[in-house]
């Protein structure tokens, strides 16, 4: 399903620019990617979309749009989904929301004016099956390293960095990648924030994930368990990673808003029943 400016469209291929649109010549855009939850073919709902409107409105304000109102992003998605009629209550949606600005000039745009385009995906609902051990193939890439700046917060249109870093994993037949900073240091995995253990008790995890200075995207799952640590009986801090701690850590993990926590590494069957725990409580957020 495919949504341009309020318009739905059935078929995701359909055509809808010219060559002169400035996502496509300028990388004059940037996107958000959600998990919509469908309960049946009538009812759907957004988890974290505070969060996702949230990174919205700072962006449109750093790219210099015309902001487009909460709700009408919200309904138009919901709108989207609704008209899938897709009775498939097995699935939910992975949902493309991109925010460009409208024709008009060369690098020097002429206008402020938004539009958005929206692209609904299936997707299986999330299941928390997990056994030992885990340890999965990762790799570093560093080739184009990622900079801080206000903008890499923001999931932007221009991605090199992480297409080359998905070409790099696949070439190197690994479950991940971790994309450094300028400095060699991690920044974030490669389509997710990454989440260390720093040390632990009987009571609670503590973990580390890199802060916004380190210049990767900041994720809306991984900014909700910073603001809500407590209710999942860990401890989250902002320090910077190096490859080093990463490879030496015994539990790394990494989330998004699509995939929720993915488990990349835990080797104790001790720290495997703690960590079920946590993902089936964060997988509770996306229900």
């Amino acid at each position: 399903m495919l949504n341009h400016n309020g318009k739905v469209y059935t078929d995701k291929n359909t055509l809808l620019f010219s060559a002169q649109n400035r996502a496509f010549s300028y990388s004059d855009a940037f996107f958000e990617t959600i998990r919509v939850i469908k309960k049946n073919s009538e009812n759907y709902h957004i988890p974290l979309w505070n969060y996702h409107f949230n990174r919205l409105s700072k962006g449109m304000q750093a790219f210099g749009y015309d902001k487009i109102e909460s709700d009408v992003l919200k309904n138009e998605i919901l709108k989207t989904a609704i008209a899938s009629k897709n009775k498939d209550t097995e699935t939910d949606f992975k949902t493309r929301l991109t925010v460009f600005r409208s024709e008009g000039g060369l690098y020097t745009p002429t206008n402020t004016k938004s539009e958005f385009v929206i692209v609904l995906t299936e997707i299986p609902k999330l299941t928390t099956n997990l056994s030992l051990p885990i340890n999965k193939k990762y790799v570093f890439f560093d080739d184009l390293p990622l900079f801080p700046s206000r903008f890499s917060s923001f999931k932007k249109a221009s991605a090199l960095s992480y297409i080359l870093a998905g070409k790099y994993r696949k070439e190197h037949q690994a479950d991940e990648v971790f994309l450094l900073n300028d400095k060699g240091r991690i920044a974030e995995a490669g389509a997710a924030n990454v989440f260390i253990l720093d040390k632990s008790n009987k009571n609670q995890l503590h973990f580390i994930t890199p802060p916004a200075s380190e210049g990767g995207v900041m994720g809306t799952l991984r900014n909700y368990l910073l603001d809500h640590q407590e209710n999942f009986d860990i401890r989250v801090e902002e320090k910077p990673i190096t490859k080093q701690q990463l490879e030496s850590s015994e539990i790394i993990f990494t989330t998004n808003a699509v995939q929720s926590v993915q488990l990349i590494k835990v080797l104790k069957n001790e720290q495997l029943e703690r960590m079920k725990i946590f993902v089936e409580k964060v997988n509770q957020i996306f229900r």
